[in-house]
């Protein structure tokens, strides 16, 4: 478990950036160098409980988390998720529920802060920051290698590999967005007056970052982030799924792609 105030905040704020979709417009993902050869062999996936949450944003900022609808676009995730990794690895994909992992509970919490943790290194160290330039290593980003440990093996039930995702969504109330329109409307009129236009950006978006571990070895074999601003919402199933597209789009193997290779 992380317990170190620096490592909290350093979590938490690599943790935003990924979810805010701030990592780069080109390639985003990452993967292990011998994913190809572990991806190969991978026939079932479990998906972990996902940490999947819809806020309510008011006039005033107030974030509140709304549970019918973090359920819903669980759902939805869930669903676009099958049918992606089914398409690209031609895996079985079963969702483990809270309640499968039960007597792993605490492996299970251990494992999702270390996961953050490490996600927060493979972002400052793999991906270039223009404040912290210092902080990214070449070595880092040609030899990925990263783990969370064979012990996750216990949490797999069975199956060759496992996905951790975390998935926010942000919706604005009807204040809150007349306080936006207004704030453009008062940046343009600025602009028009001093020749230079600030329009406020106010907190929201949607963002969901995934990762897939080999069960056997606890490798992160591949992980990626994508990230969106107004007009996504993750309780439609049409616009999760796309999401969840977008975050598998660029998957550096597909069945399809390998029984091509191979019949060549």
């Amino acid at each position: 478990m992380v317990k170190d105030k620096n490592s909290v905040l350093l979590v938490l704020a690599a943790g935003a950036c990924l979810l805010s979709g701030c990592v780069p417009a080109a390639v985003t993902y990452r993967a292990n160098p011998r994913f190809q050869e572990q991806a190969s062999r991978i026939h079932t996936i479990a998906v972990l409980p996902s940490d999947v949450k819809v806020y309510q944003i008011d006039a005033g900022g107030v974030r509140e988390e709304m549970a019918e609808w973090s359920t819903r676009a669980r759902t939805n995730i869930a669903t676009a998720l099958e049918s992606e990794l089914s398409g690209k690895l031609k895996a079985a994909v079963k969702s483990l529920p809270e309640e499968s992992v039960t007597e792993e509970k605490t492996l299970l919490e251990d494992t999702q802060a270390l996961y953050s943790a490490v996600s927060a290194m493979i972002l400052i160290h793999t991906y270039i920051n223009p404040n912290l330039p210092a902080f990214f290593f070449e070595e880092k980003l040609k030899n990925f290698d990263y783990s969370l440990g064979g012990e996750v093996r216990r949490l797999a039930s069975g199956a060759d590999a496992l996905l951790l995702l975390n998935a926010q969504d942000h919706v604005w109330t009807a204040g809150r967005q007349a306080l936006q329109a207004l704030g453009v409307i008062l940046g343009i009129g600025a602009g028009v007056a001093t020749g230079v236009a600030v329009i406020p950006r106010l907190t929201g978006g949607t963002g969901i970052r995934a990762a897939l571990i080999d069960s056997n070895t606890g490798d992160i074999l591949w992980i990626n982030a994508v990230g969106a601003g107004g007009g996504t919402d993750l309780r439609d199933p049409a616009s999760a799924r796309d999401m969840v597209g977008q975050l598998f789009k660029d998957f550096p193997m597909s069945y399809e792609r390998q029984s091509n290779e191979e019949s060549r």
